[in-house]
């Protein structure tokens, strides 16, 4: 099972249970329960200039990815100003707020997992009071009690096709990951990273178990999932489900840029499943 749609910020919209707790706030959900997912949450969330998210807490694990613009954000007890570039973890039942203190909009990708309730079975957000902070400081990389929040810049990218960051996958022609949440960062539910592919590079079909979410956003890639194929292109997005079988290449000639995110947290062992590592049982058996 897959599903593709699009992120159209004239879809967006302030979630019910946030309406009377924010101000400027709307999101795009791209992956919950009404497209068949059962692990994770995903969405893109607008913050407009102002704009205001009150302190609360979640019963599950969030991270998220600043595309655009900028915003303070308070994290239990430190307050953060971030920009394009920045990610973060939030631990679950750790309050933590936002503001918009620029004159210009702030987007960003949220994961959530597990899965967040559909408000019509259960609460699983609370909204506890307090400040929204006016001013953060920027993390620092070398600080611990900011380890659960840092930034991304191209030096950080690893070499097209040299030693992959993920878990469990083995360097790949082409293809440089870039992880930002996963198991050594603290994550219990889920990971969030980049992943860049070069002209000509491609994944062969295979499966995983666990759910998956792609957010392009730069260049044009041709994805197949469950034998369908799609041209995906900078605000695309796709998902695939545990057991999708799904493959990705990038047929043009420039490189190809997505945001992932999966859940549950992926195994330390047997990551992938390719289908050409058993197509040689496959013929035998026929």
């Amino acid at each position: 099972m897959h599903h593709v749609s699009r992120i159209l910020e004239a879809g967006a919209q302030t979630p019910e249970l946030y309406q009377k707790q924010t101000t400027g706030f709307r999101r795009v959900p791209y992956v919950d329960h009404t497209v068949g997912s059962v692990h994770m949450g995903v969405g893109v969330c607008f913050l407009a200039p102002g704009g205001t998210i009150q302190p609360h807490l979640h019963a599950f694990e969030e991270s998220f990815y600043i595309l655009e613009g900028s915003v303070l954000a308070k994290i239990g007890e430190r307050s953060y100003a971030l920009g394009s570039g920045h990610f973060g973890l939030i631990h679950t039942g750790v309050p933590h707020c936002f503001r918009n203190a620029s004159d210009t909009p702030a987007r960003w990708l949220e994961m959530q997992a597990p899965q967040p309730r559909p408000s019509s079975y259960g609460r699983d957000t609370f909204f506890v009071g307090g400040e929204v902070p006016s001013h953060g400081e920027k993390p620092d990389p070398r600080d611990a009690a900011q380890s659960f929040v840092s930034h991304f810049d191209e030096s950080q990218l690893p070499r097209p096709g040299g030693a992959s960051q993920m878990e469990g996958f083995n360097p790949t022609t082409g293809v440089a990951i870039k992880m930002f949440v996963d198991r050594s960062f603290g994550a219990i539910h889920q990971s969030l990273f980049l992943i860049h592919y070069m002209p000509a590079a491609k994944i062969d079909p295979h499966d995983h178990t666990f759910e998956e979410s792609y957010l392009i956003v730069g260049g044009r890639v041709r994805a197949v999932a469950d034998g369908s194929v799609y041209d995906l292109g900078p605000g695309d997005v796709i998902w695939t489900s545990v057991g999708c079988i799904h493959s990705f290449e990038n047929t043009g000639t420039e490189p190809v840029r997505w945001i992932e995110t999966q859940a549950p947290l992926p195994p330390a062992k047997e990551v992938f499943r390719f289908e050409s590592d058993w197509a040689q049982f496959a013929a035998v058996s026929a």
